[in-house]
């Protein structure tokens, strides 16, 4: 539909105020897109296939294309907190890199004026533990106690499923994630995968 809308504006010249529509149409196709994968990744059986994996490899994947996405820019900092040991763990290292893009994307989000995002990796005796620590808007206590429950978003145009899809992937992995926050004190999410030792 949306390229169809566009695909209009281009063959007919337009008026001002039809240019808006055509750009309003096109830009909430666009998101009922977004709406509509989200409840369909959120509802759908999923199916892993479980690998040895260095996470370390698959996080800095998620990291590299979330600092070419055009809106990063100068704006925002991604601070790799960690070495360059290999950690491994048994994933889908698909669905891993998708929890990883998503928290990404969500840090992004709260930090609207820009700010910096600091991604640690740290070896525990059993776990992985990931963490993704930005500088935005944090969350209040009721915001926490909810936020990995469907339809919770805190953004403009957000689903509320993709930390429920976060919260599916990470169980199925047998780890565990959480979240550390105040409001106006930023956020860090903790992601725990069992290590291959």
């Amino acid at each position: 539909m949306a390229g169809a809308v566009k695909e209009l504006g281009r063959m007919a010249p337009l008026e001002e105020d039809e240019r808006h529509l055509v750009n309003i149409v096109a830009r909430e196709s666009e998101r009922l897109n977004r709406i509509i994968t989200d409840f369909l990744n959120y509802s759908r059986e999923k199916s892993y296939e479980f690998r040895e994996e260095n996470v370390r490899t698959l996080l800095d994947d998620a990291l590299t294309l979330m600092e070419k996405k055009p809106e990063v820019g100068s704006k925002f900092h991604i601070e790799r907190a960690y070495n360059g040991k290999v950690l491994k763990a048994h994933v889908d290292a698909s669905k891993i890199k998708q929890v990883f893009w998503n928290l990404c994307d969500n840090a992004m989000r709260a930090m609207p004026e820009g700010g910096t995002l600091t991604v640690k990796l740290e070896e525990r005796p059993a776990w992985l533990r990931i963490a993704f620590h930005d500088t935005g808007f944090g969350l209040d206590a009721k915001q926490k106690a909810k936020i990995f429950e469907p339809l919770q978003s805190g953004f403009e145009g957000g689903t509320g499923l993709g930390l429920s899809i976060v919260y599916q992937i990470v169980q199925a992995h047998n780890g565990r994630i959480s979240v550390i926050s105040e409001r106006d004190k930023g956020a860090e999410f903790i992601v725990e995968l069992p290590r291959v030792i």
